[in-house]
């Protein structure tokens, strides 16, 4: 069932059920009401009888001037009362103590009912109290009033009965009245009801609509902020939601394309080495005679080509292992790593004819010493491939703005605006050629970058072409740990 049919559906049903209860309420309480006003009237009229039939005892006593009268005068004296035309003129009994019939008038179909024979025994019927109640007997319904009354030294029940058929009747009517106006109201509130709950849920239905084709991949719609403030604050929500969404697309968009891209530039990047060795080792197989000049020439590219892969297949190792890494930080001296990864690059730096001038300030960093290593000694390997012979490397760290800053200057090839732009991209390469010879791969950047990442730190550029490259390695406040 649906959102709508619910609402309107209970809705209905409570629309309905107040307005019965109301109507029923109503009619119950106006039906009391008449119930006590016949009450008192019915009350009044037993008096007026009873009052009448003690009277005529008392006159006949005194006309007689008796002290007690039989049980036959007082049964004449009690038909006189009932069939006189001083009388009354409504049925009424009087009965003797042990409920004995003495008198009655209009009583036989009360008399003959079981519920009054029992309603008589059980009733508590003292003097000055009236007990009332209501018998429906055959197609009428009596309101009796019964008591007793002491005169002539003797105890006398009487009953009174009153018609009250017409009360019920009205009761019964309004009861039809309530039925029939409840089901025309009814038919009327569920018109105006269902066109409400339509133009009322009308803007979720467009929510839904649209909720529909952004998960059908249209991540551009948006929704108008129409309608109730509820409807209008879901709006804006799901603007966001789908902002959000489409915004997580994209990434993965990118992710995807810039994958892509790795696994070909692998692909290229590894097919070059293991085409040198596959031509060159196959030289050496099939070639009967050669000489050692030559032999030395094919081993060396063989060397050459079977290091740079061994370059790259640790470095994209190293690579894909960062991308889930929690490292473990410790406090390490900054200069101590300086000068070992000094140490570790210097045979590097002397094939090249390239020297290192560094400098650091007594700073203690929270980090994780190998992979920080990584991380100058990649950047250091860079900028002696890219300087010329007999060039300087200026290595500088140092406190700033409650950060460290460290700076590794060359004076190489330099880089375009848009090369640097991209230099930080897995298997991008400035001068391929030159790149490749001095045994590159493309990975070294990418790797700072990560490296960089899990410090808290940012890798920033700055480059001329044919002046040279600088880069800063930022790093927080954060990761600084104090002597």
């Amino acid at each position: 069932m649906k959102l709508w049919q619910k609402i309107f559906l209970s809705s209905l049903a409570l629309i309905i059920m107040a307005v019965n209860i109301i109507s029923f309420t109503l009619m119950k309480n106006n039906h009391q009401l008449l119930l006590v006003r016949e009450r008192s009237h019915a009350i009044n009229e037993y008096e007026y009888f009873s009052a009448s039939f003690a009277n005529a005892i008392v006159y006949e006593r005194l006309k007689q001037g008796k002290v007690v009268l039989s049980d036959n005068e007082i049964h004449d004296i009690a038909e006189n009362v009932l069939f006189s035309d001083s009388g009354t003129r409504f049925p009424a009994v009087i009965l003797s103590n042990s409920t004995a019939l003495i008198a009655g008038s209009g009583f036989d179909d009360i008399l003959s009912d079981p519920s009054f024979s029992a309603y008589l025994k059980s009733a508590d019927i003292t003097r000055n109290k009236y007990t009332v109640r209501v018998f429906h007997i055959k197609d009428k319904h009596e309101m009796t009033v019964c008591s007793t009354l002491e005169a002539d030294n003797r105890s006398f029940i009487i009953v009174t009965a009153t018609d009250v058929s017409e009360i019920f009747a009205v009761k019964e009517q309004q009861a039809e009245y309530v039925r029939r106006v409840s089901l025309i109201s009814a038919a009327i509130v569920s018109m105006i009801l269902l066109v409400t709950v339509i133009l009322l849920l009308r803007p979720l239905n467009r929510l839904n609509s649209y909720t529909k084709a952004i998960a059908g991949g249209n991540y551009k719609v948006r929704i108008r902020r129409k309608g109730s403030q509820e409807f209008r604050e879901l709006a804006e929500n799901m603007n966001i939601m789908a902002d959000a969404v489409q915004s997580h697309a994209d990434k993965l968009e990118k992710v995807a394309e810039d994958r892509q891209a790795f696994i070909a530039n692998l692909a290229h990047e590894m097919k070059t080495p293991l085409t040198s060795v596959l031509g060159f080792a196959d030289l050496l197989r099939i070639k009967k005679n050669v000489s050692d000049e030559e032999r030395v020439e094919y081993a060396g590219v063989i060397v050459e080509e079977t290091s740079r892969l061994r370059s790259l297949s640790g470095k994209l190792m190293e690579l894909v292992a960062l991308g889930g890494t929690e490292i473990e930080k410790k406090p390490v001296s900054l200069p101590q790593m300086i000068k070992e990864t000094e140490t570790a690059l210097y045979p590097l730096m002397k094939k090249n004819e390239v020297t290192l001038d560094s400098s650091s300030e007594d700073i203690t960093l929270s980090a994780d010493e190998e992979l920080f290593k990584s991380l100058l000694y990649n950047i250091i390997e860079n900028a002696v491939k890219a300087s010329p012979k007999d060039s300087v490397i200026v290595l500088n760290a140092a406190r700033k703005d409650g950060g460290v800053v460290i700076s590794v200057a060359d004076h190489g090839i330099g880089m375009s605006k848009e090369d640097a732009a991209k230099v930080f991209e897995p298997f991008y390469m400035v001068d391929k050629s030159r790149s490749r010879k001095a045994g590159g791969a493309g990975l070294g950047l990418a790797l700072c970058v990560k490296i960089a990442k899990l410090h808290n730190a940012v890798l920033t550029l700055d480059s001329t072409p044919n002046v040279g490259t600088t880069v800063y390695i930022t790093i927080s406040g954060g990761e600084i740990c104090e002597a």
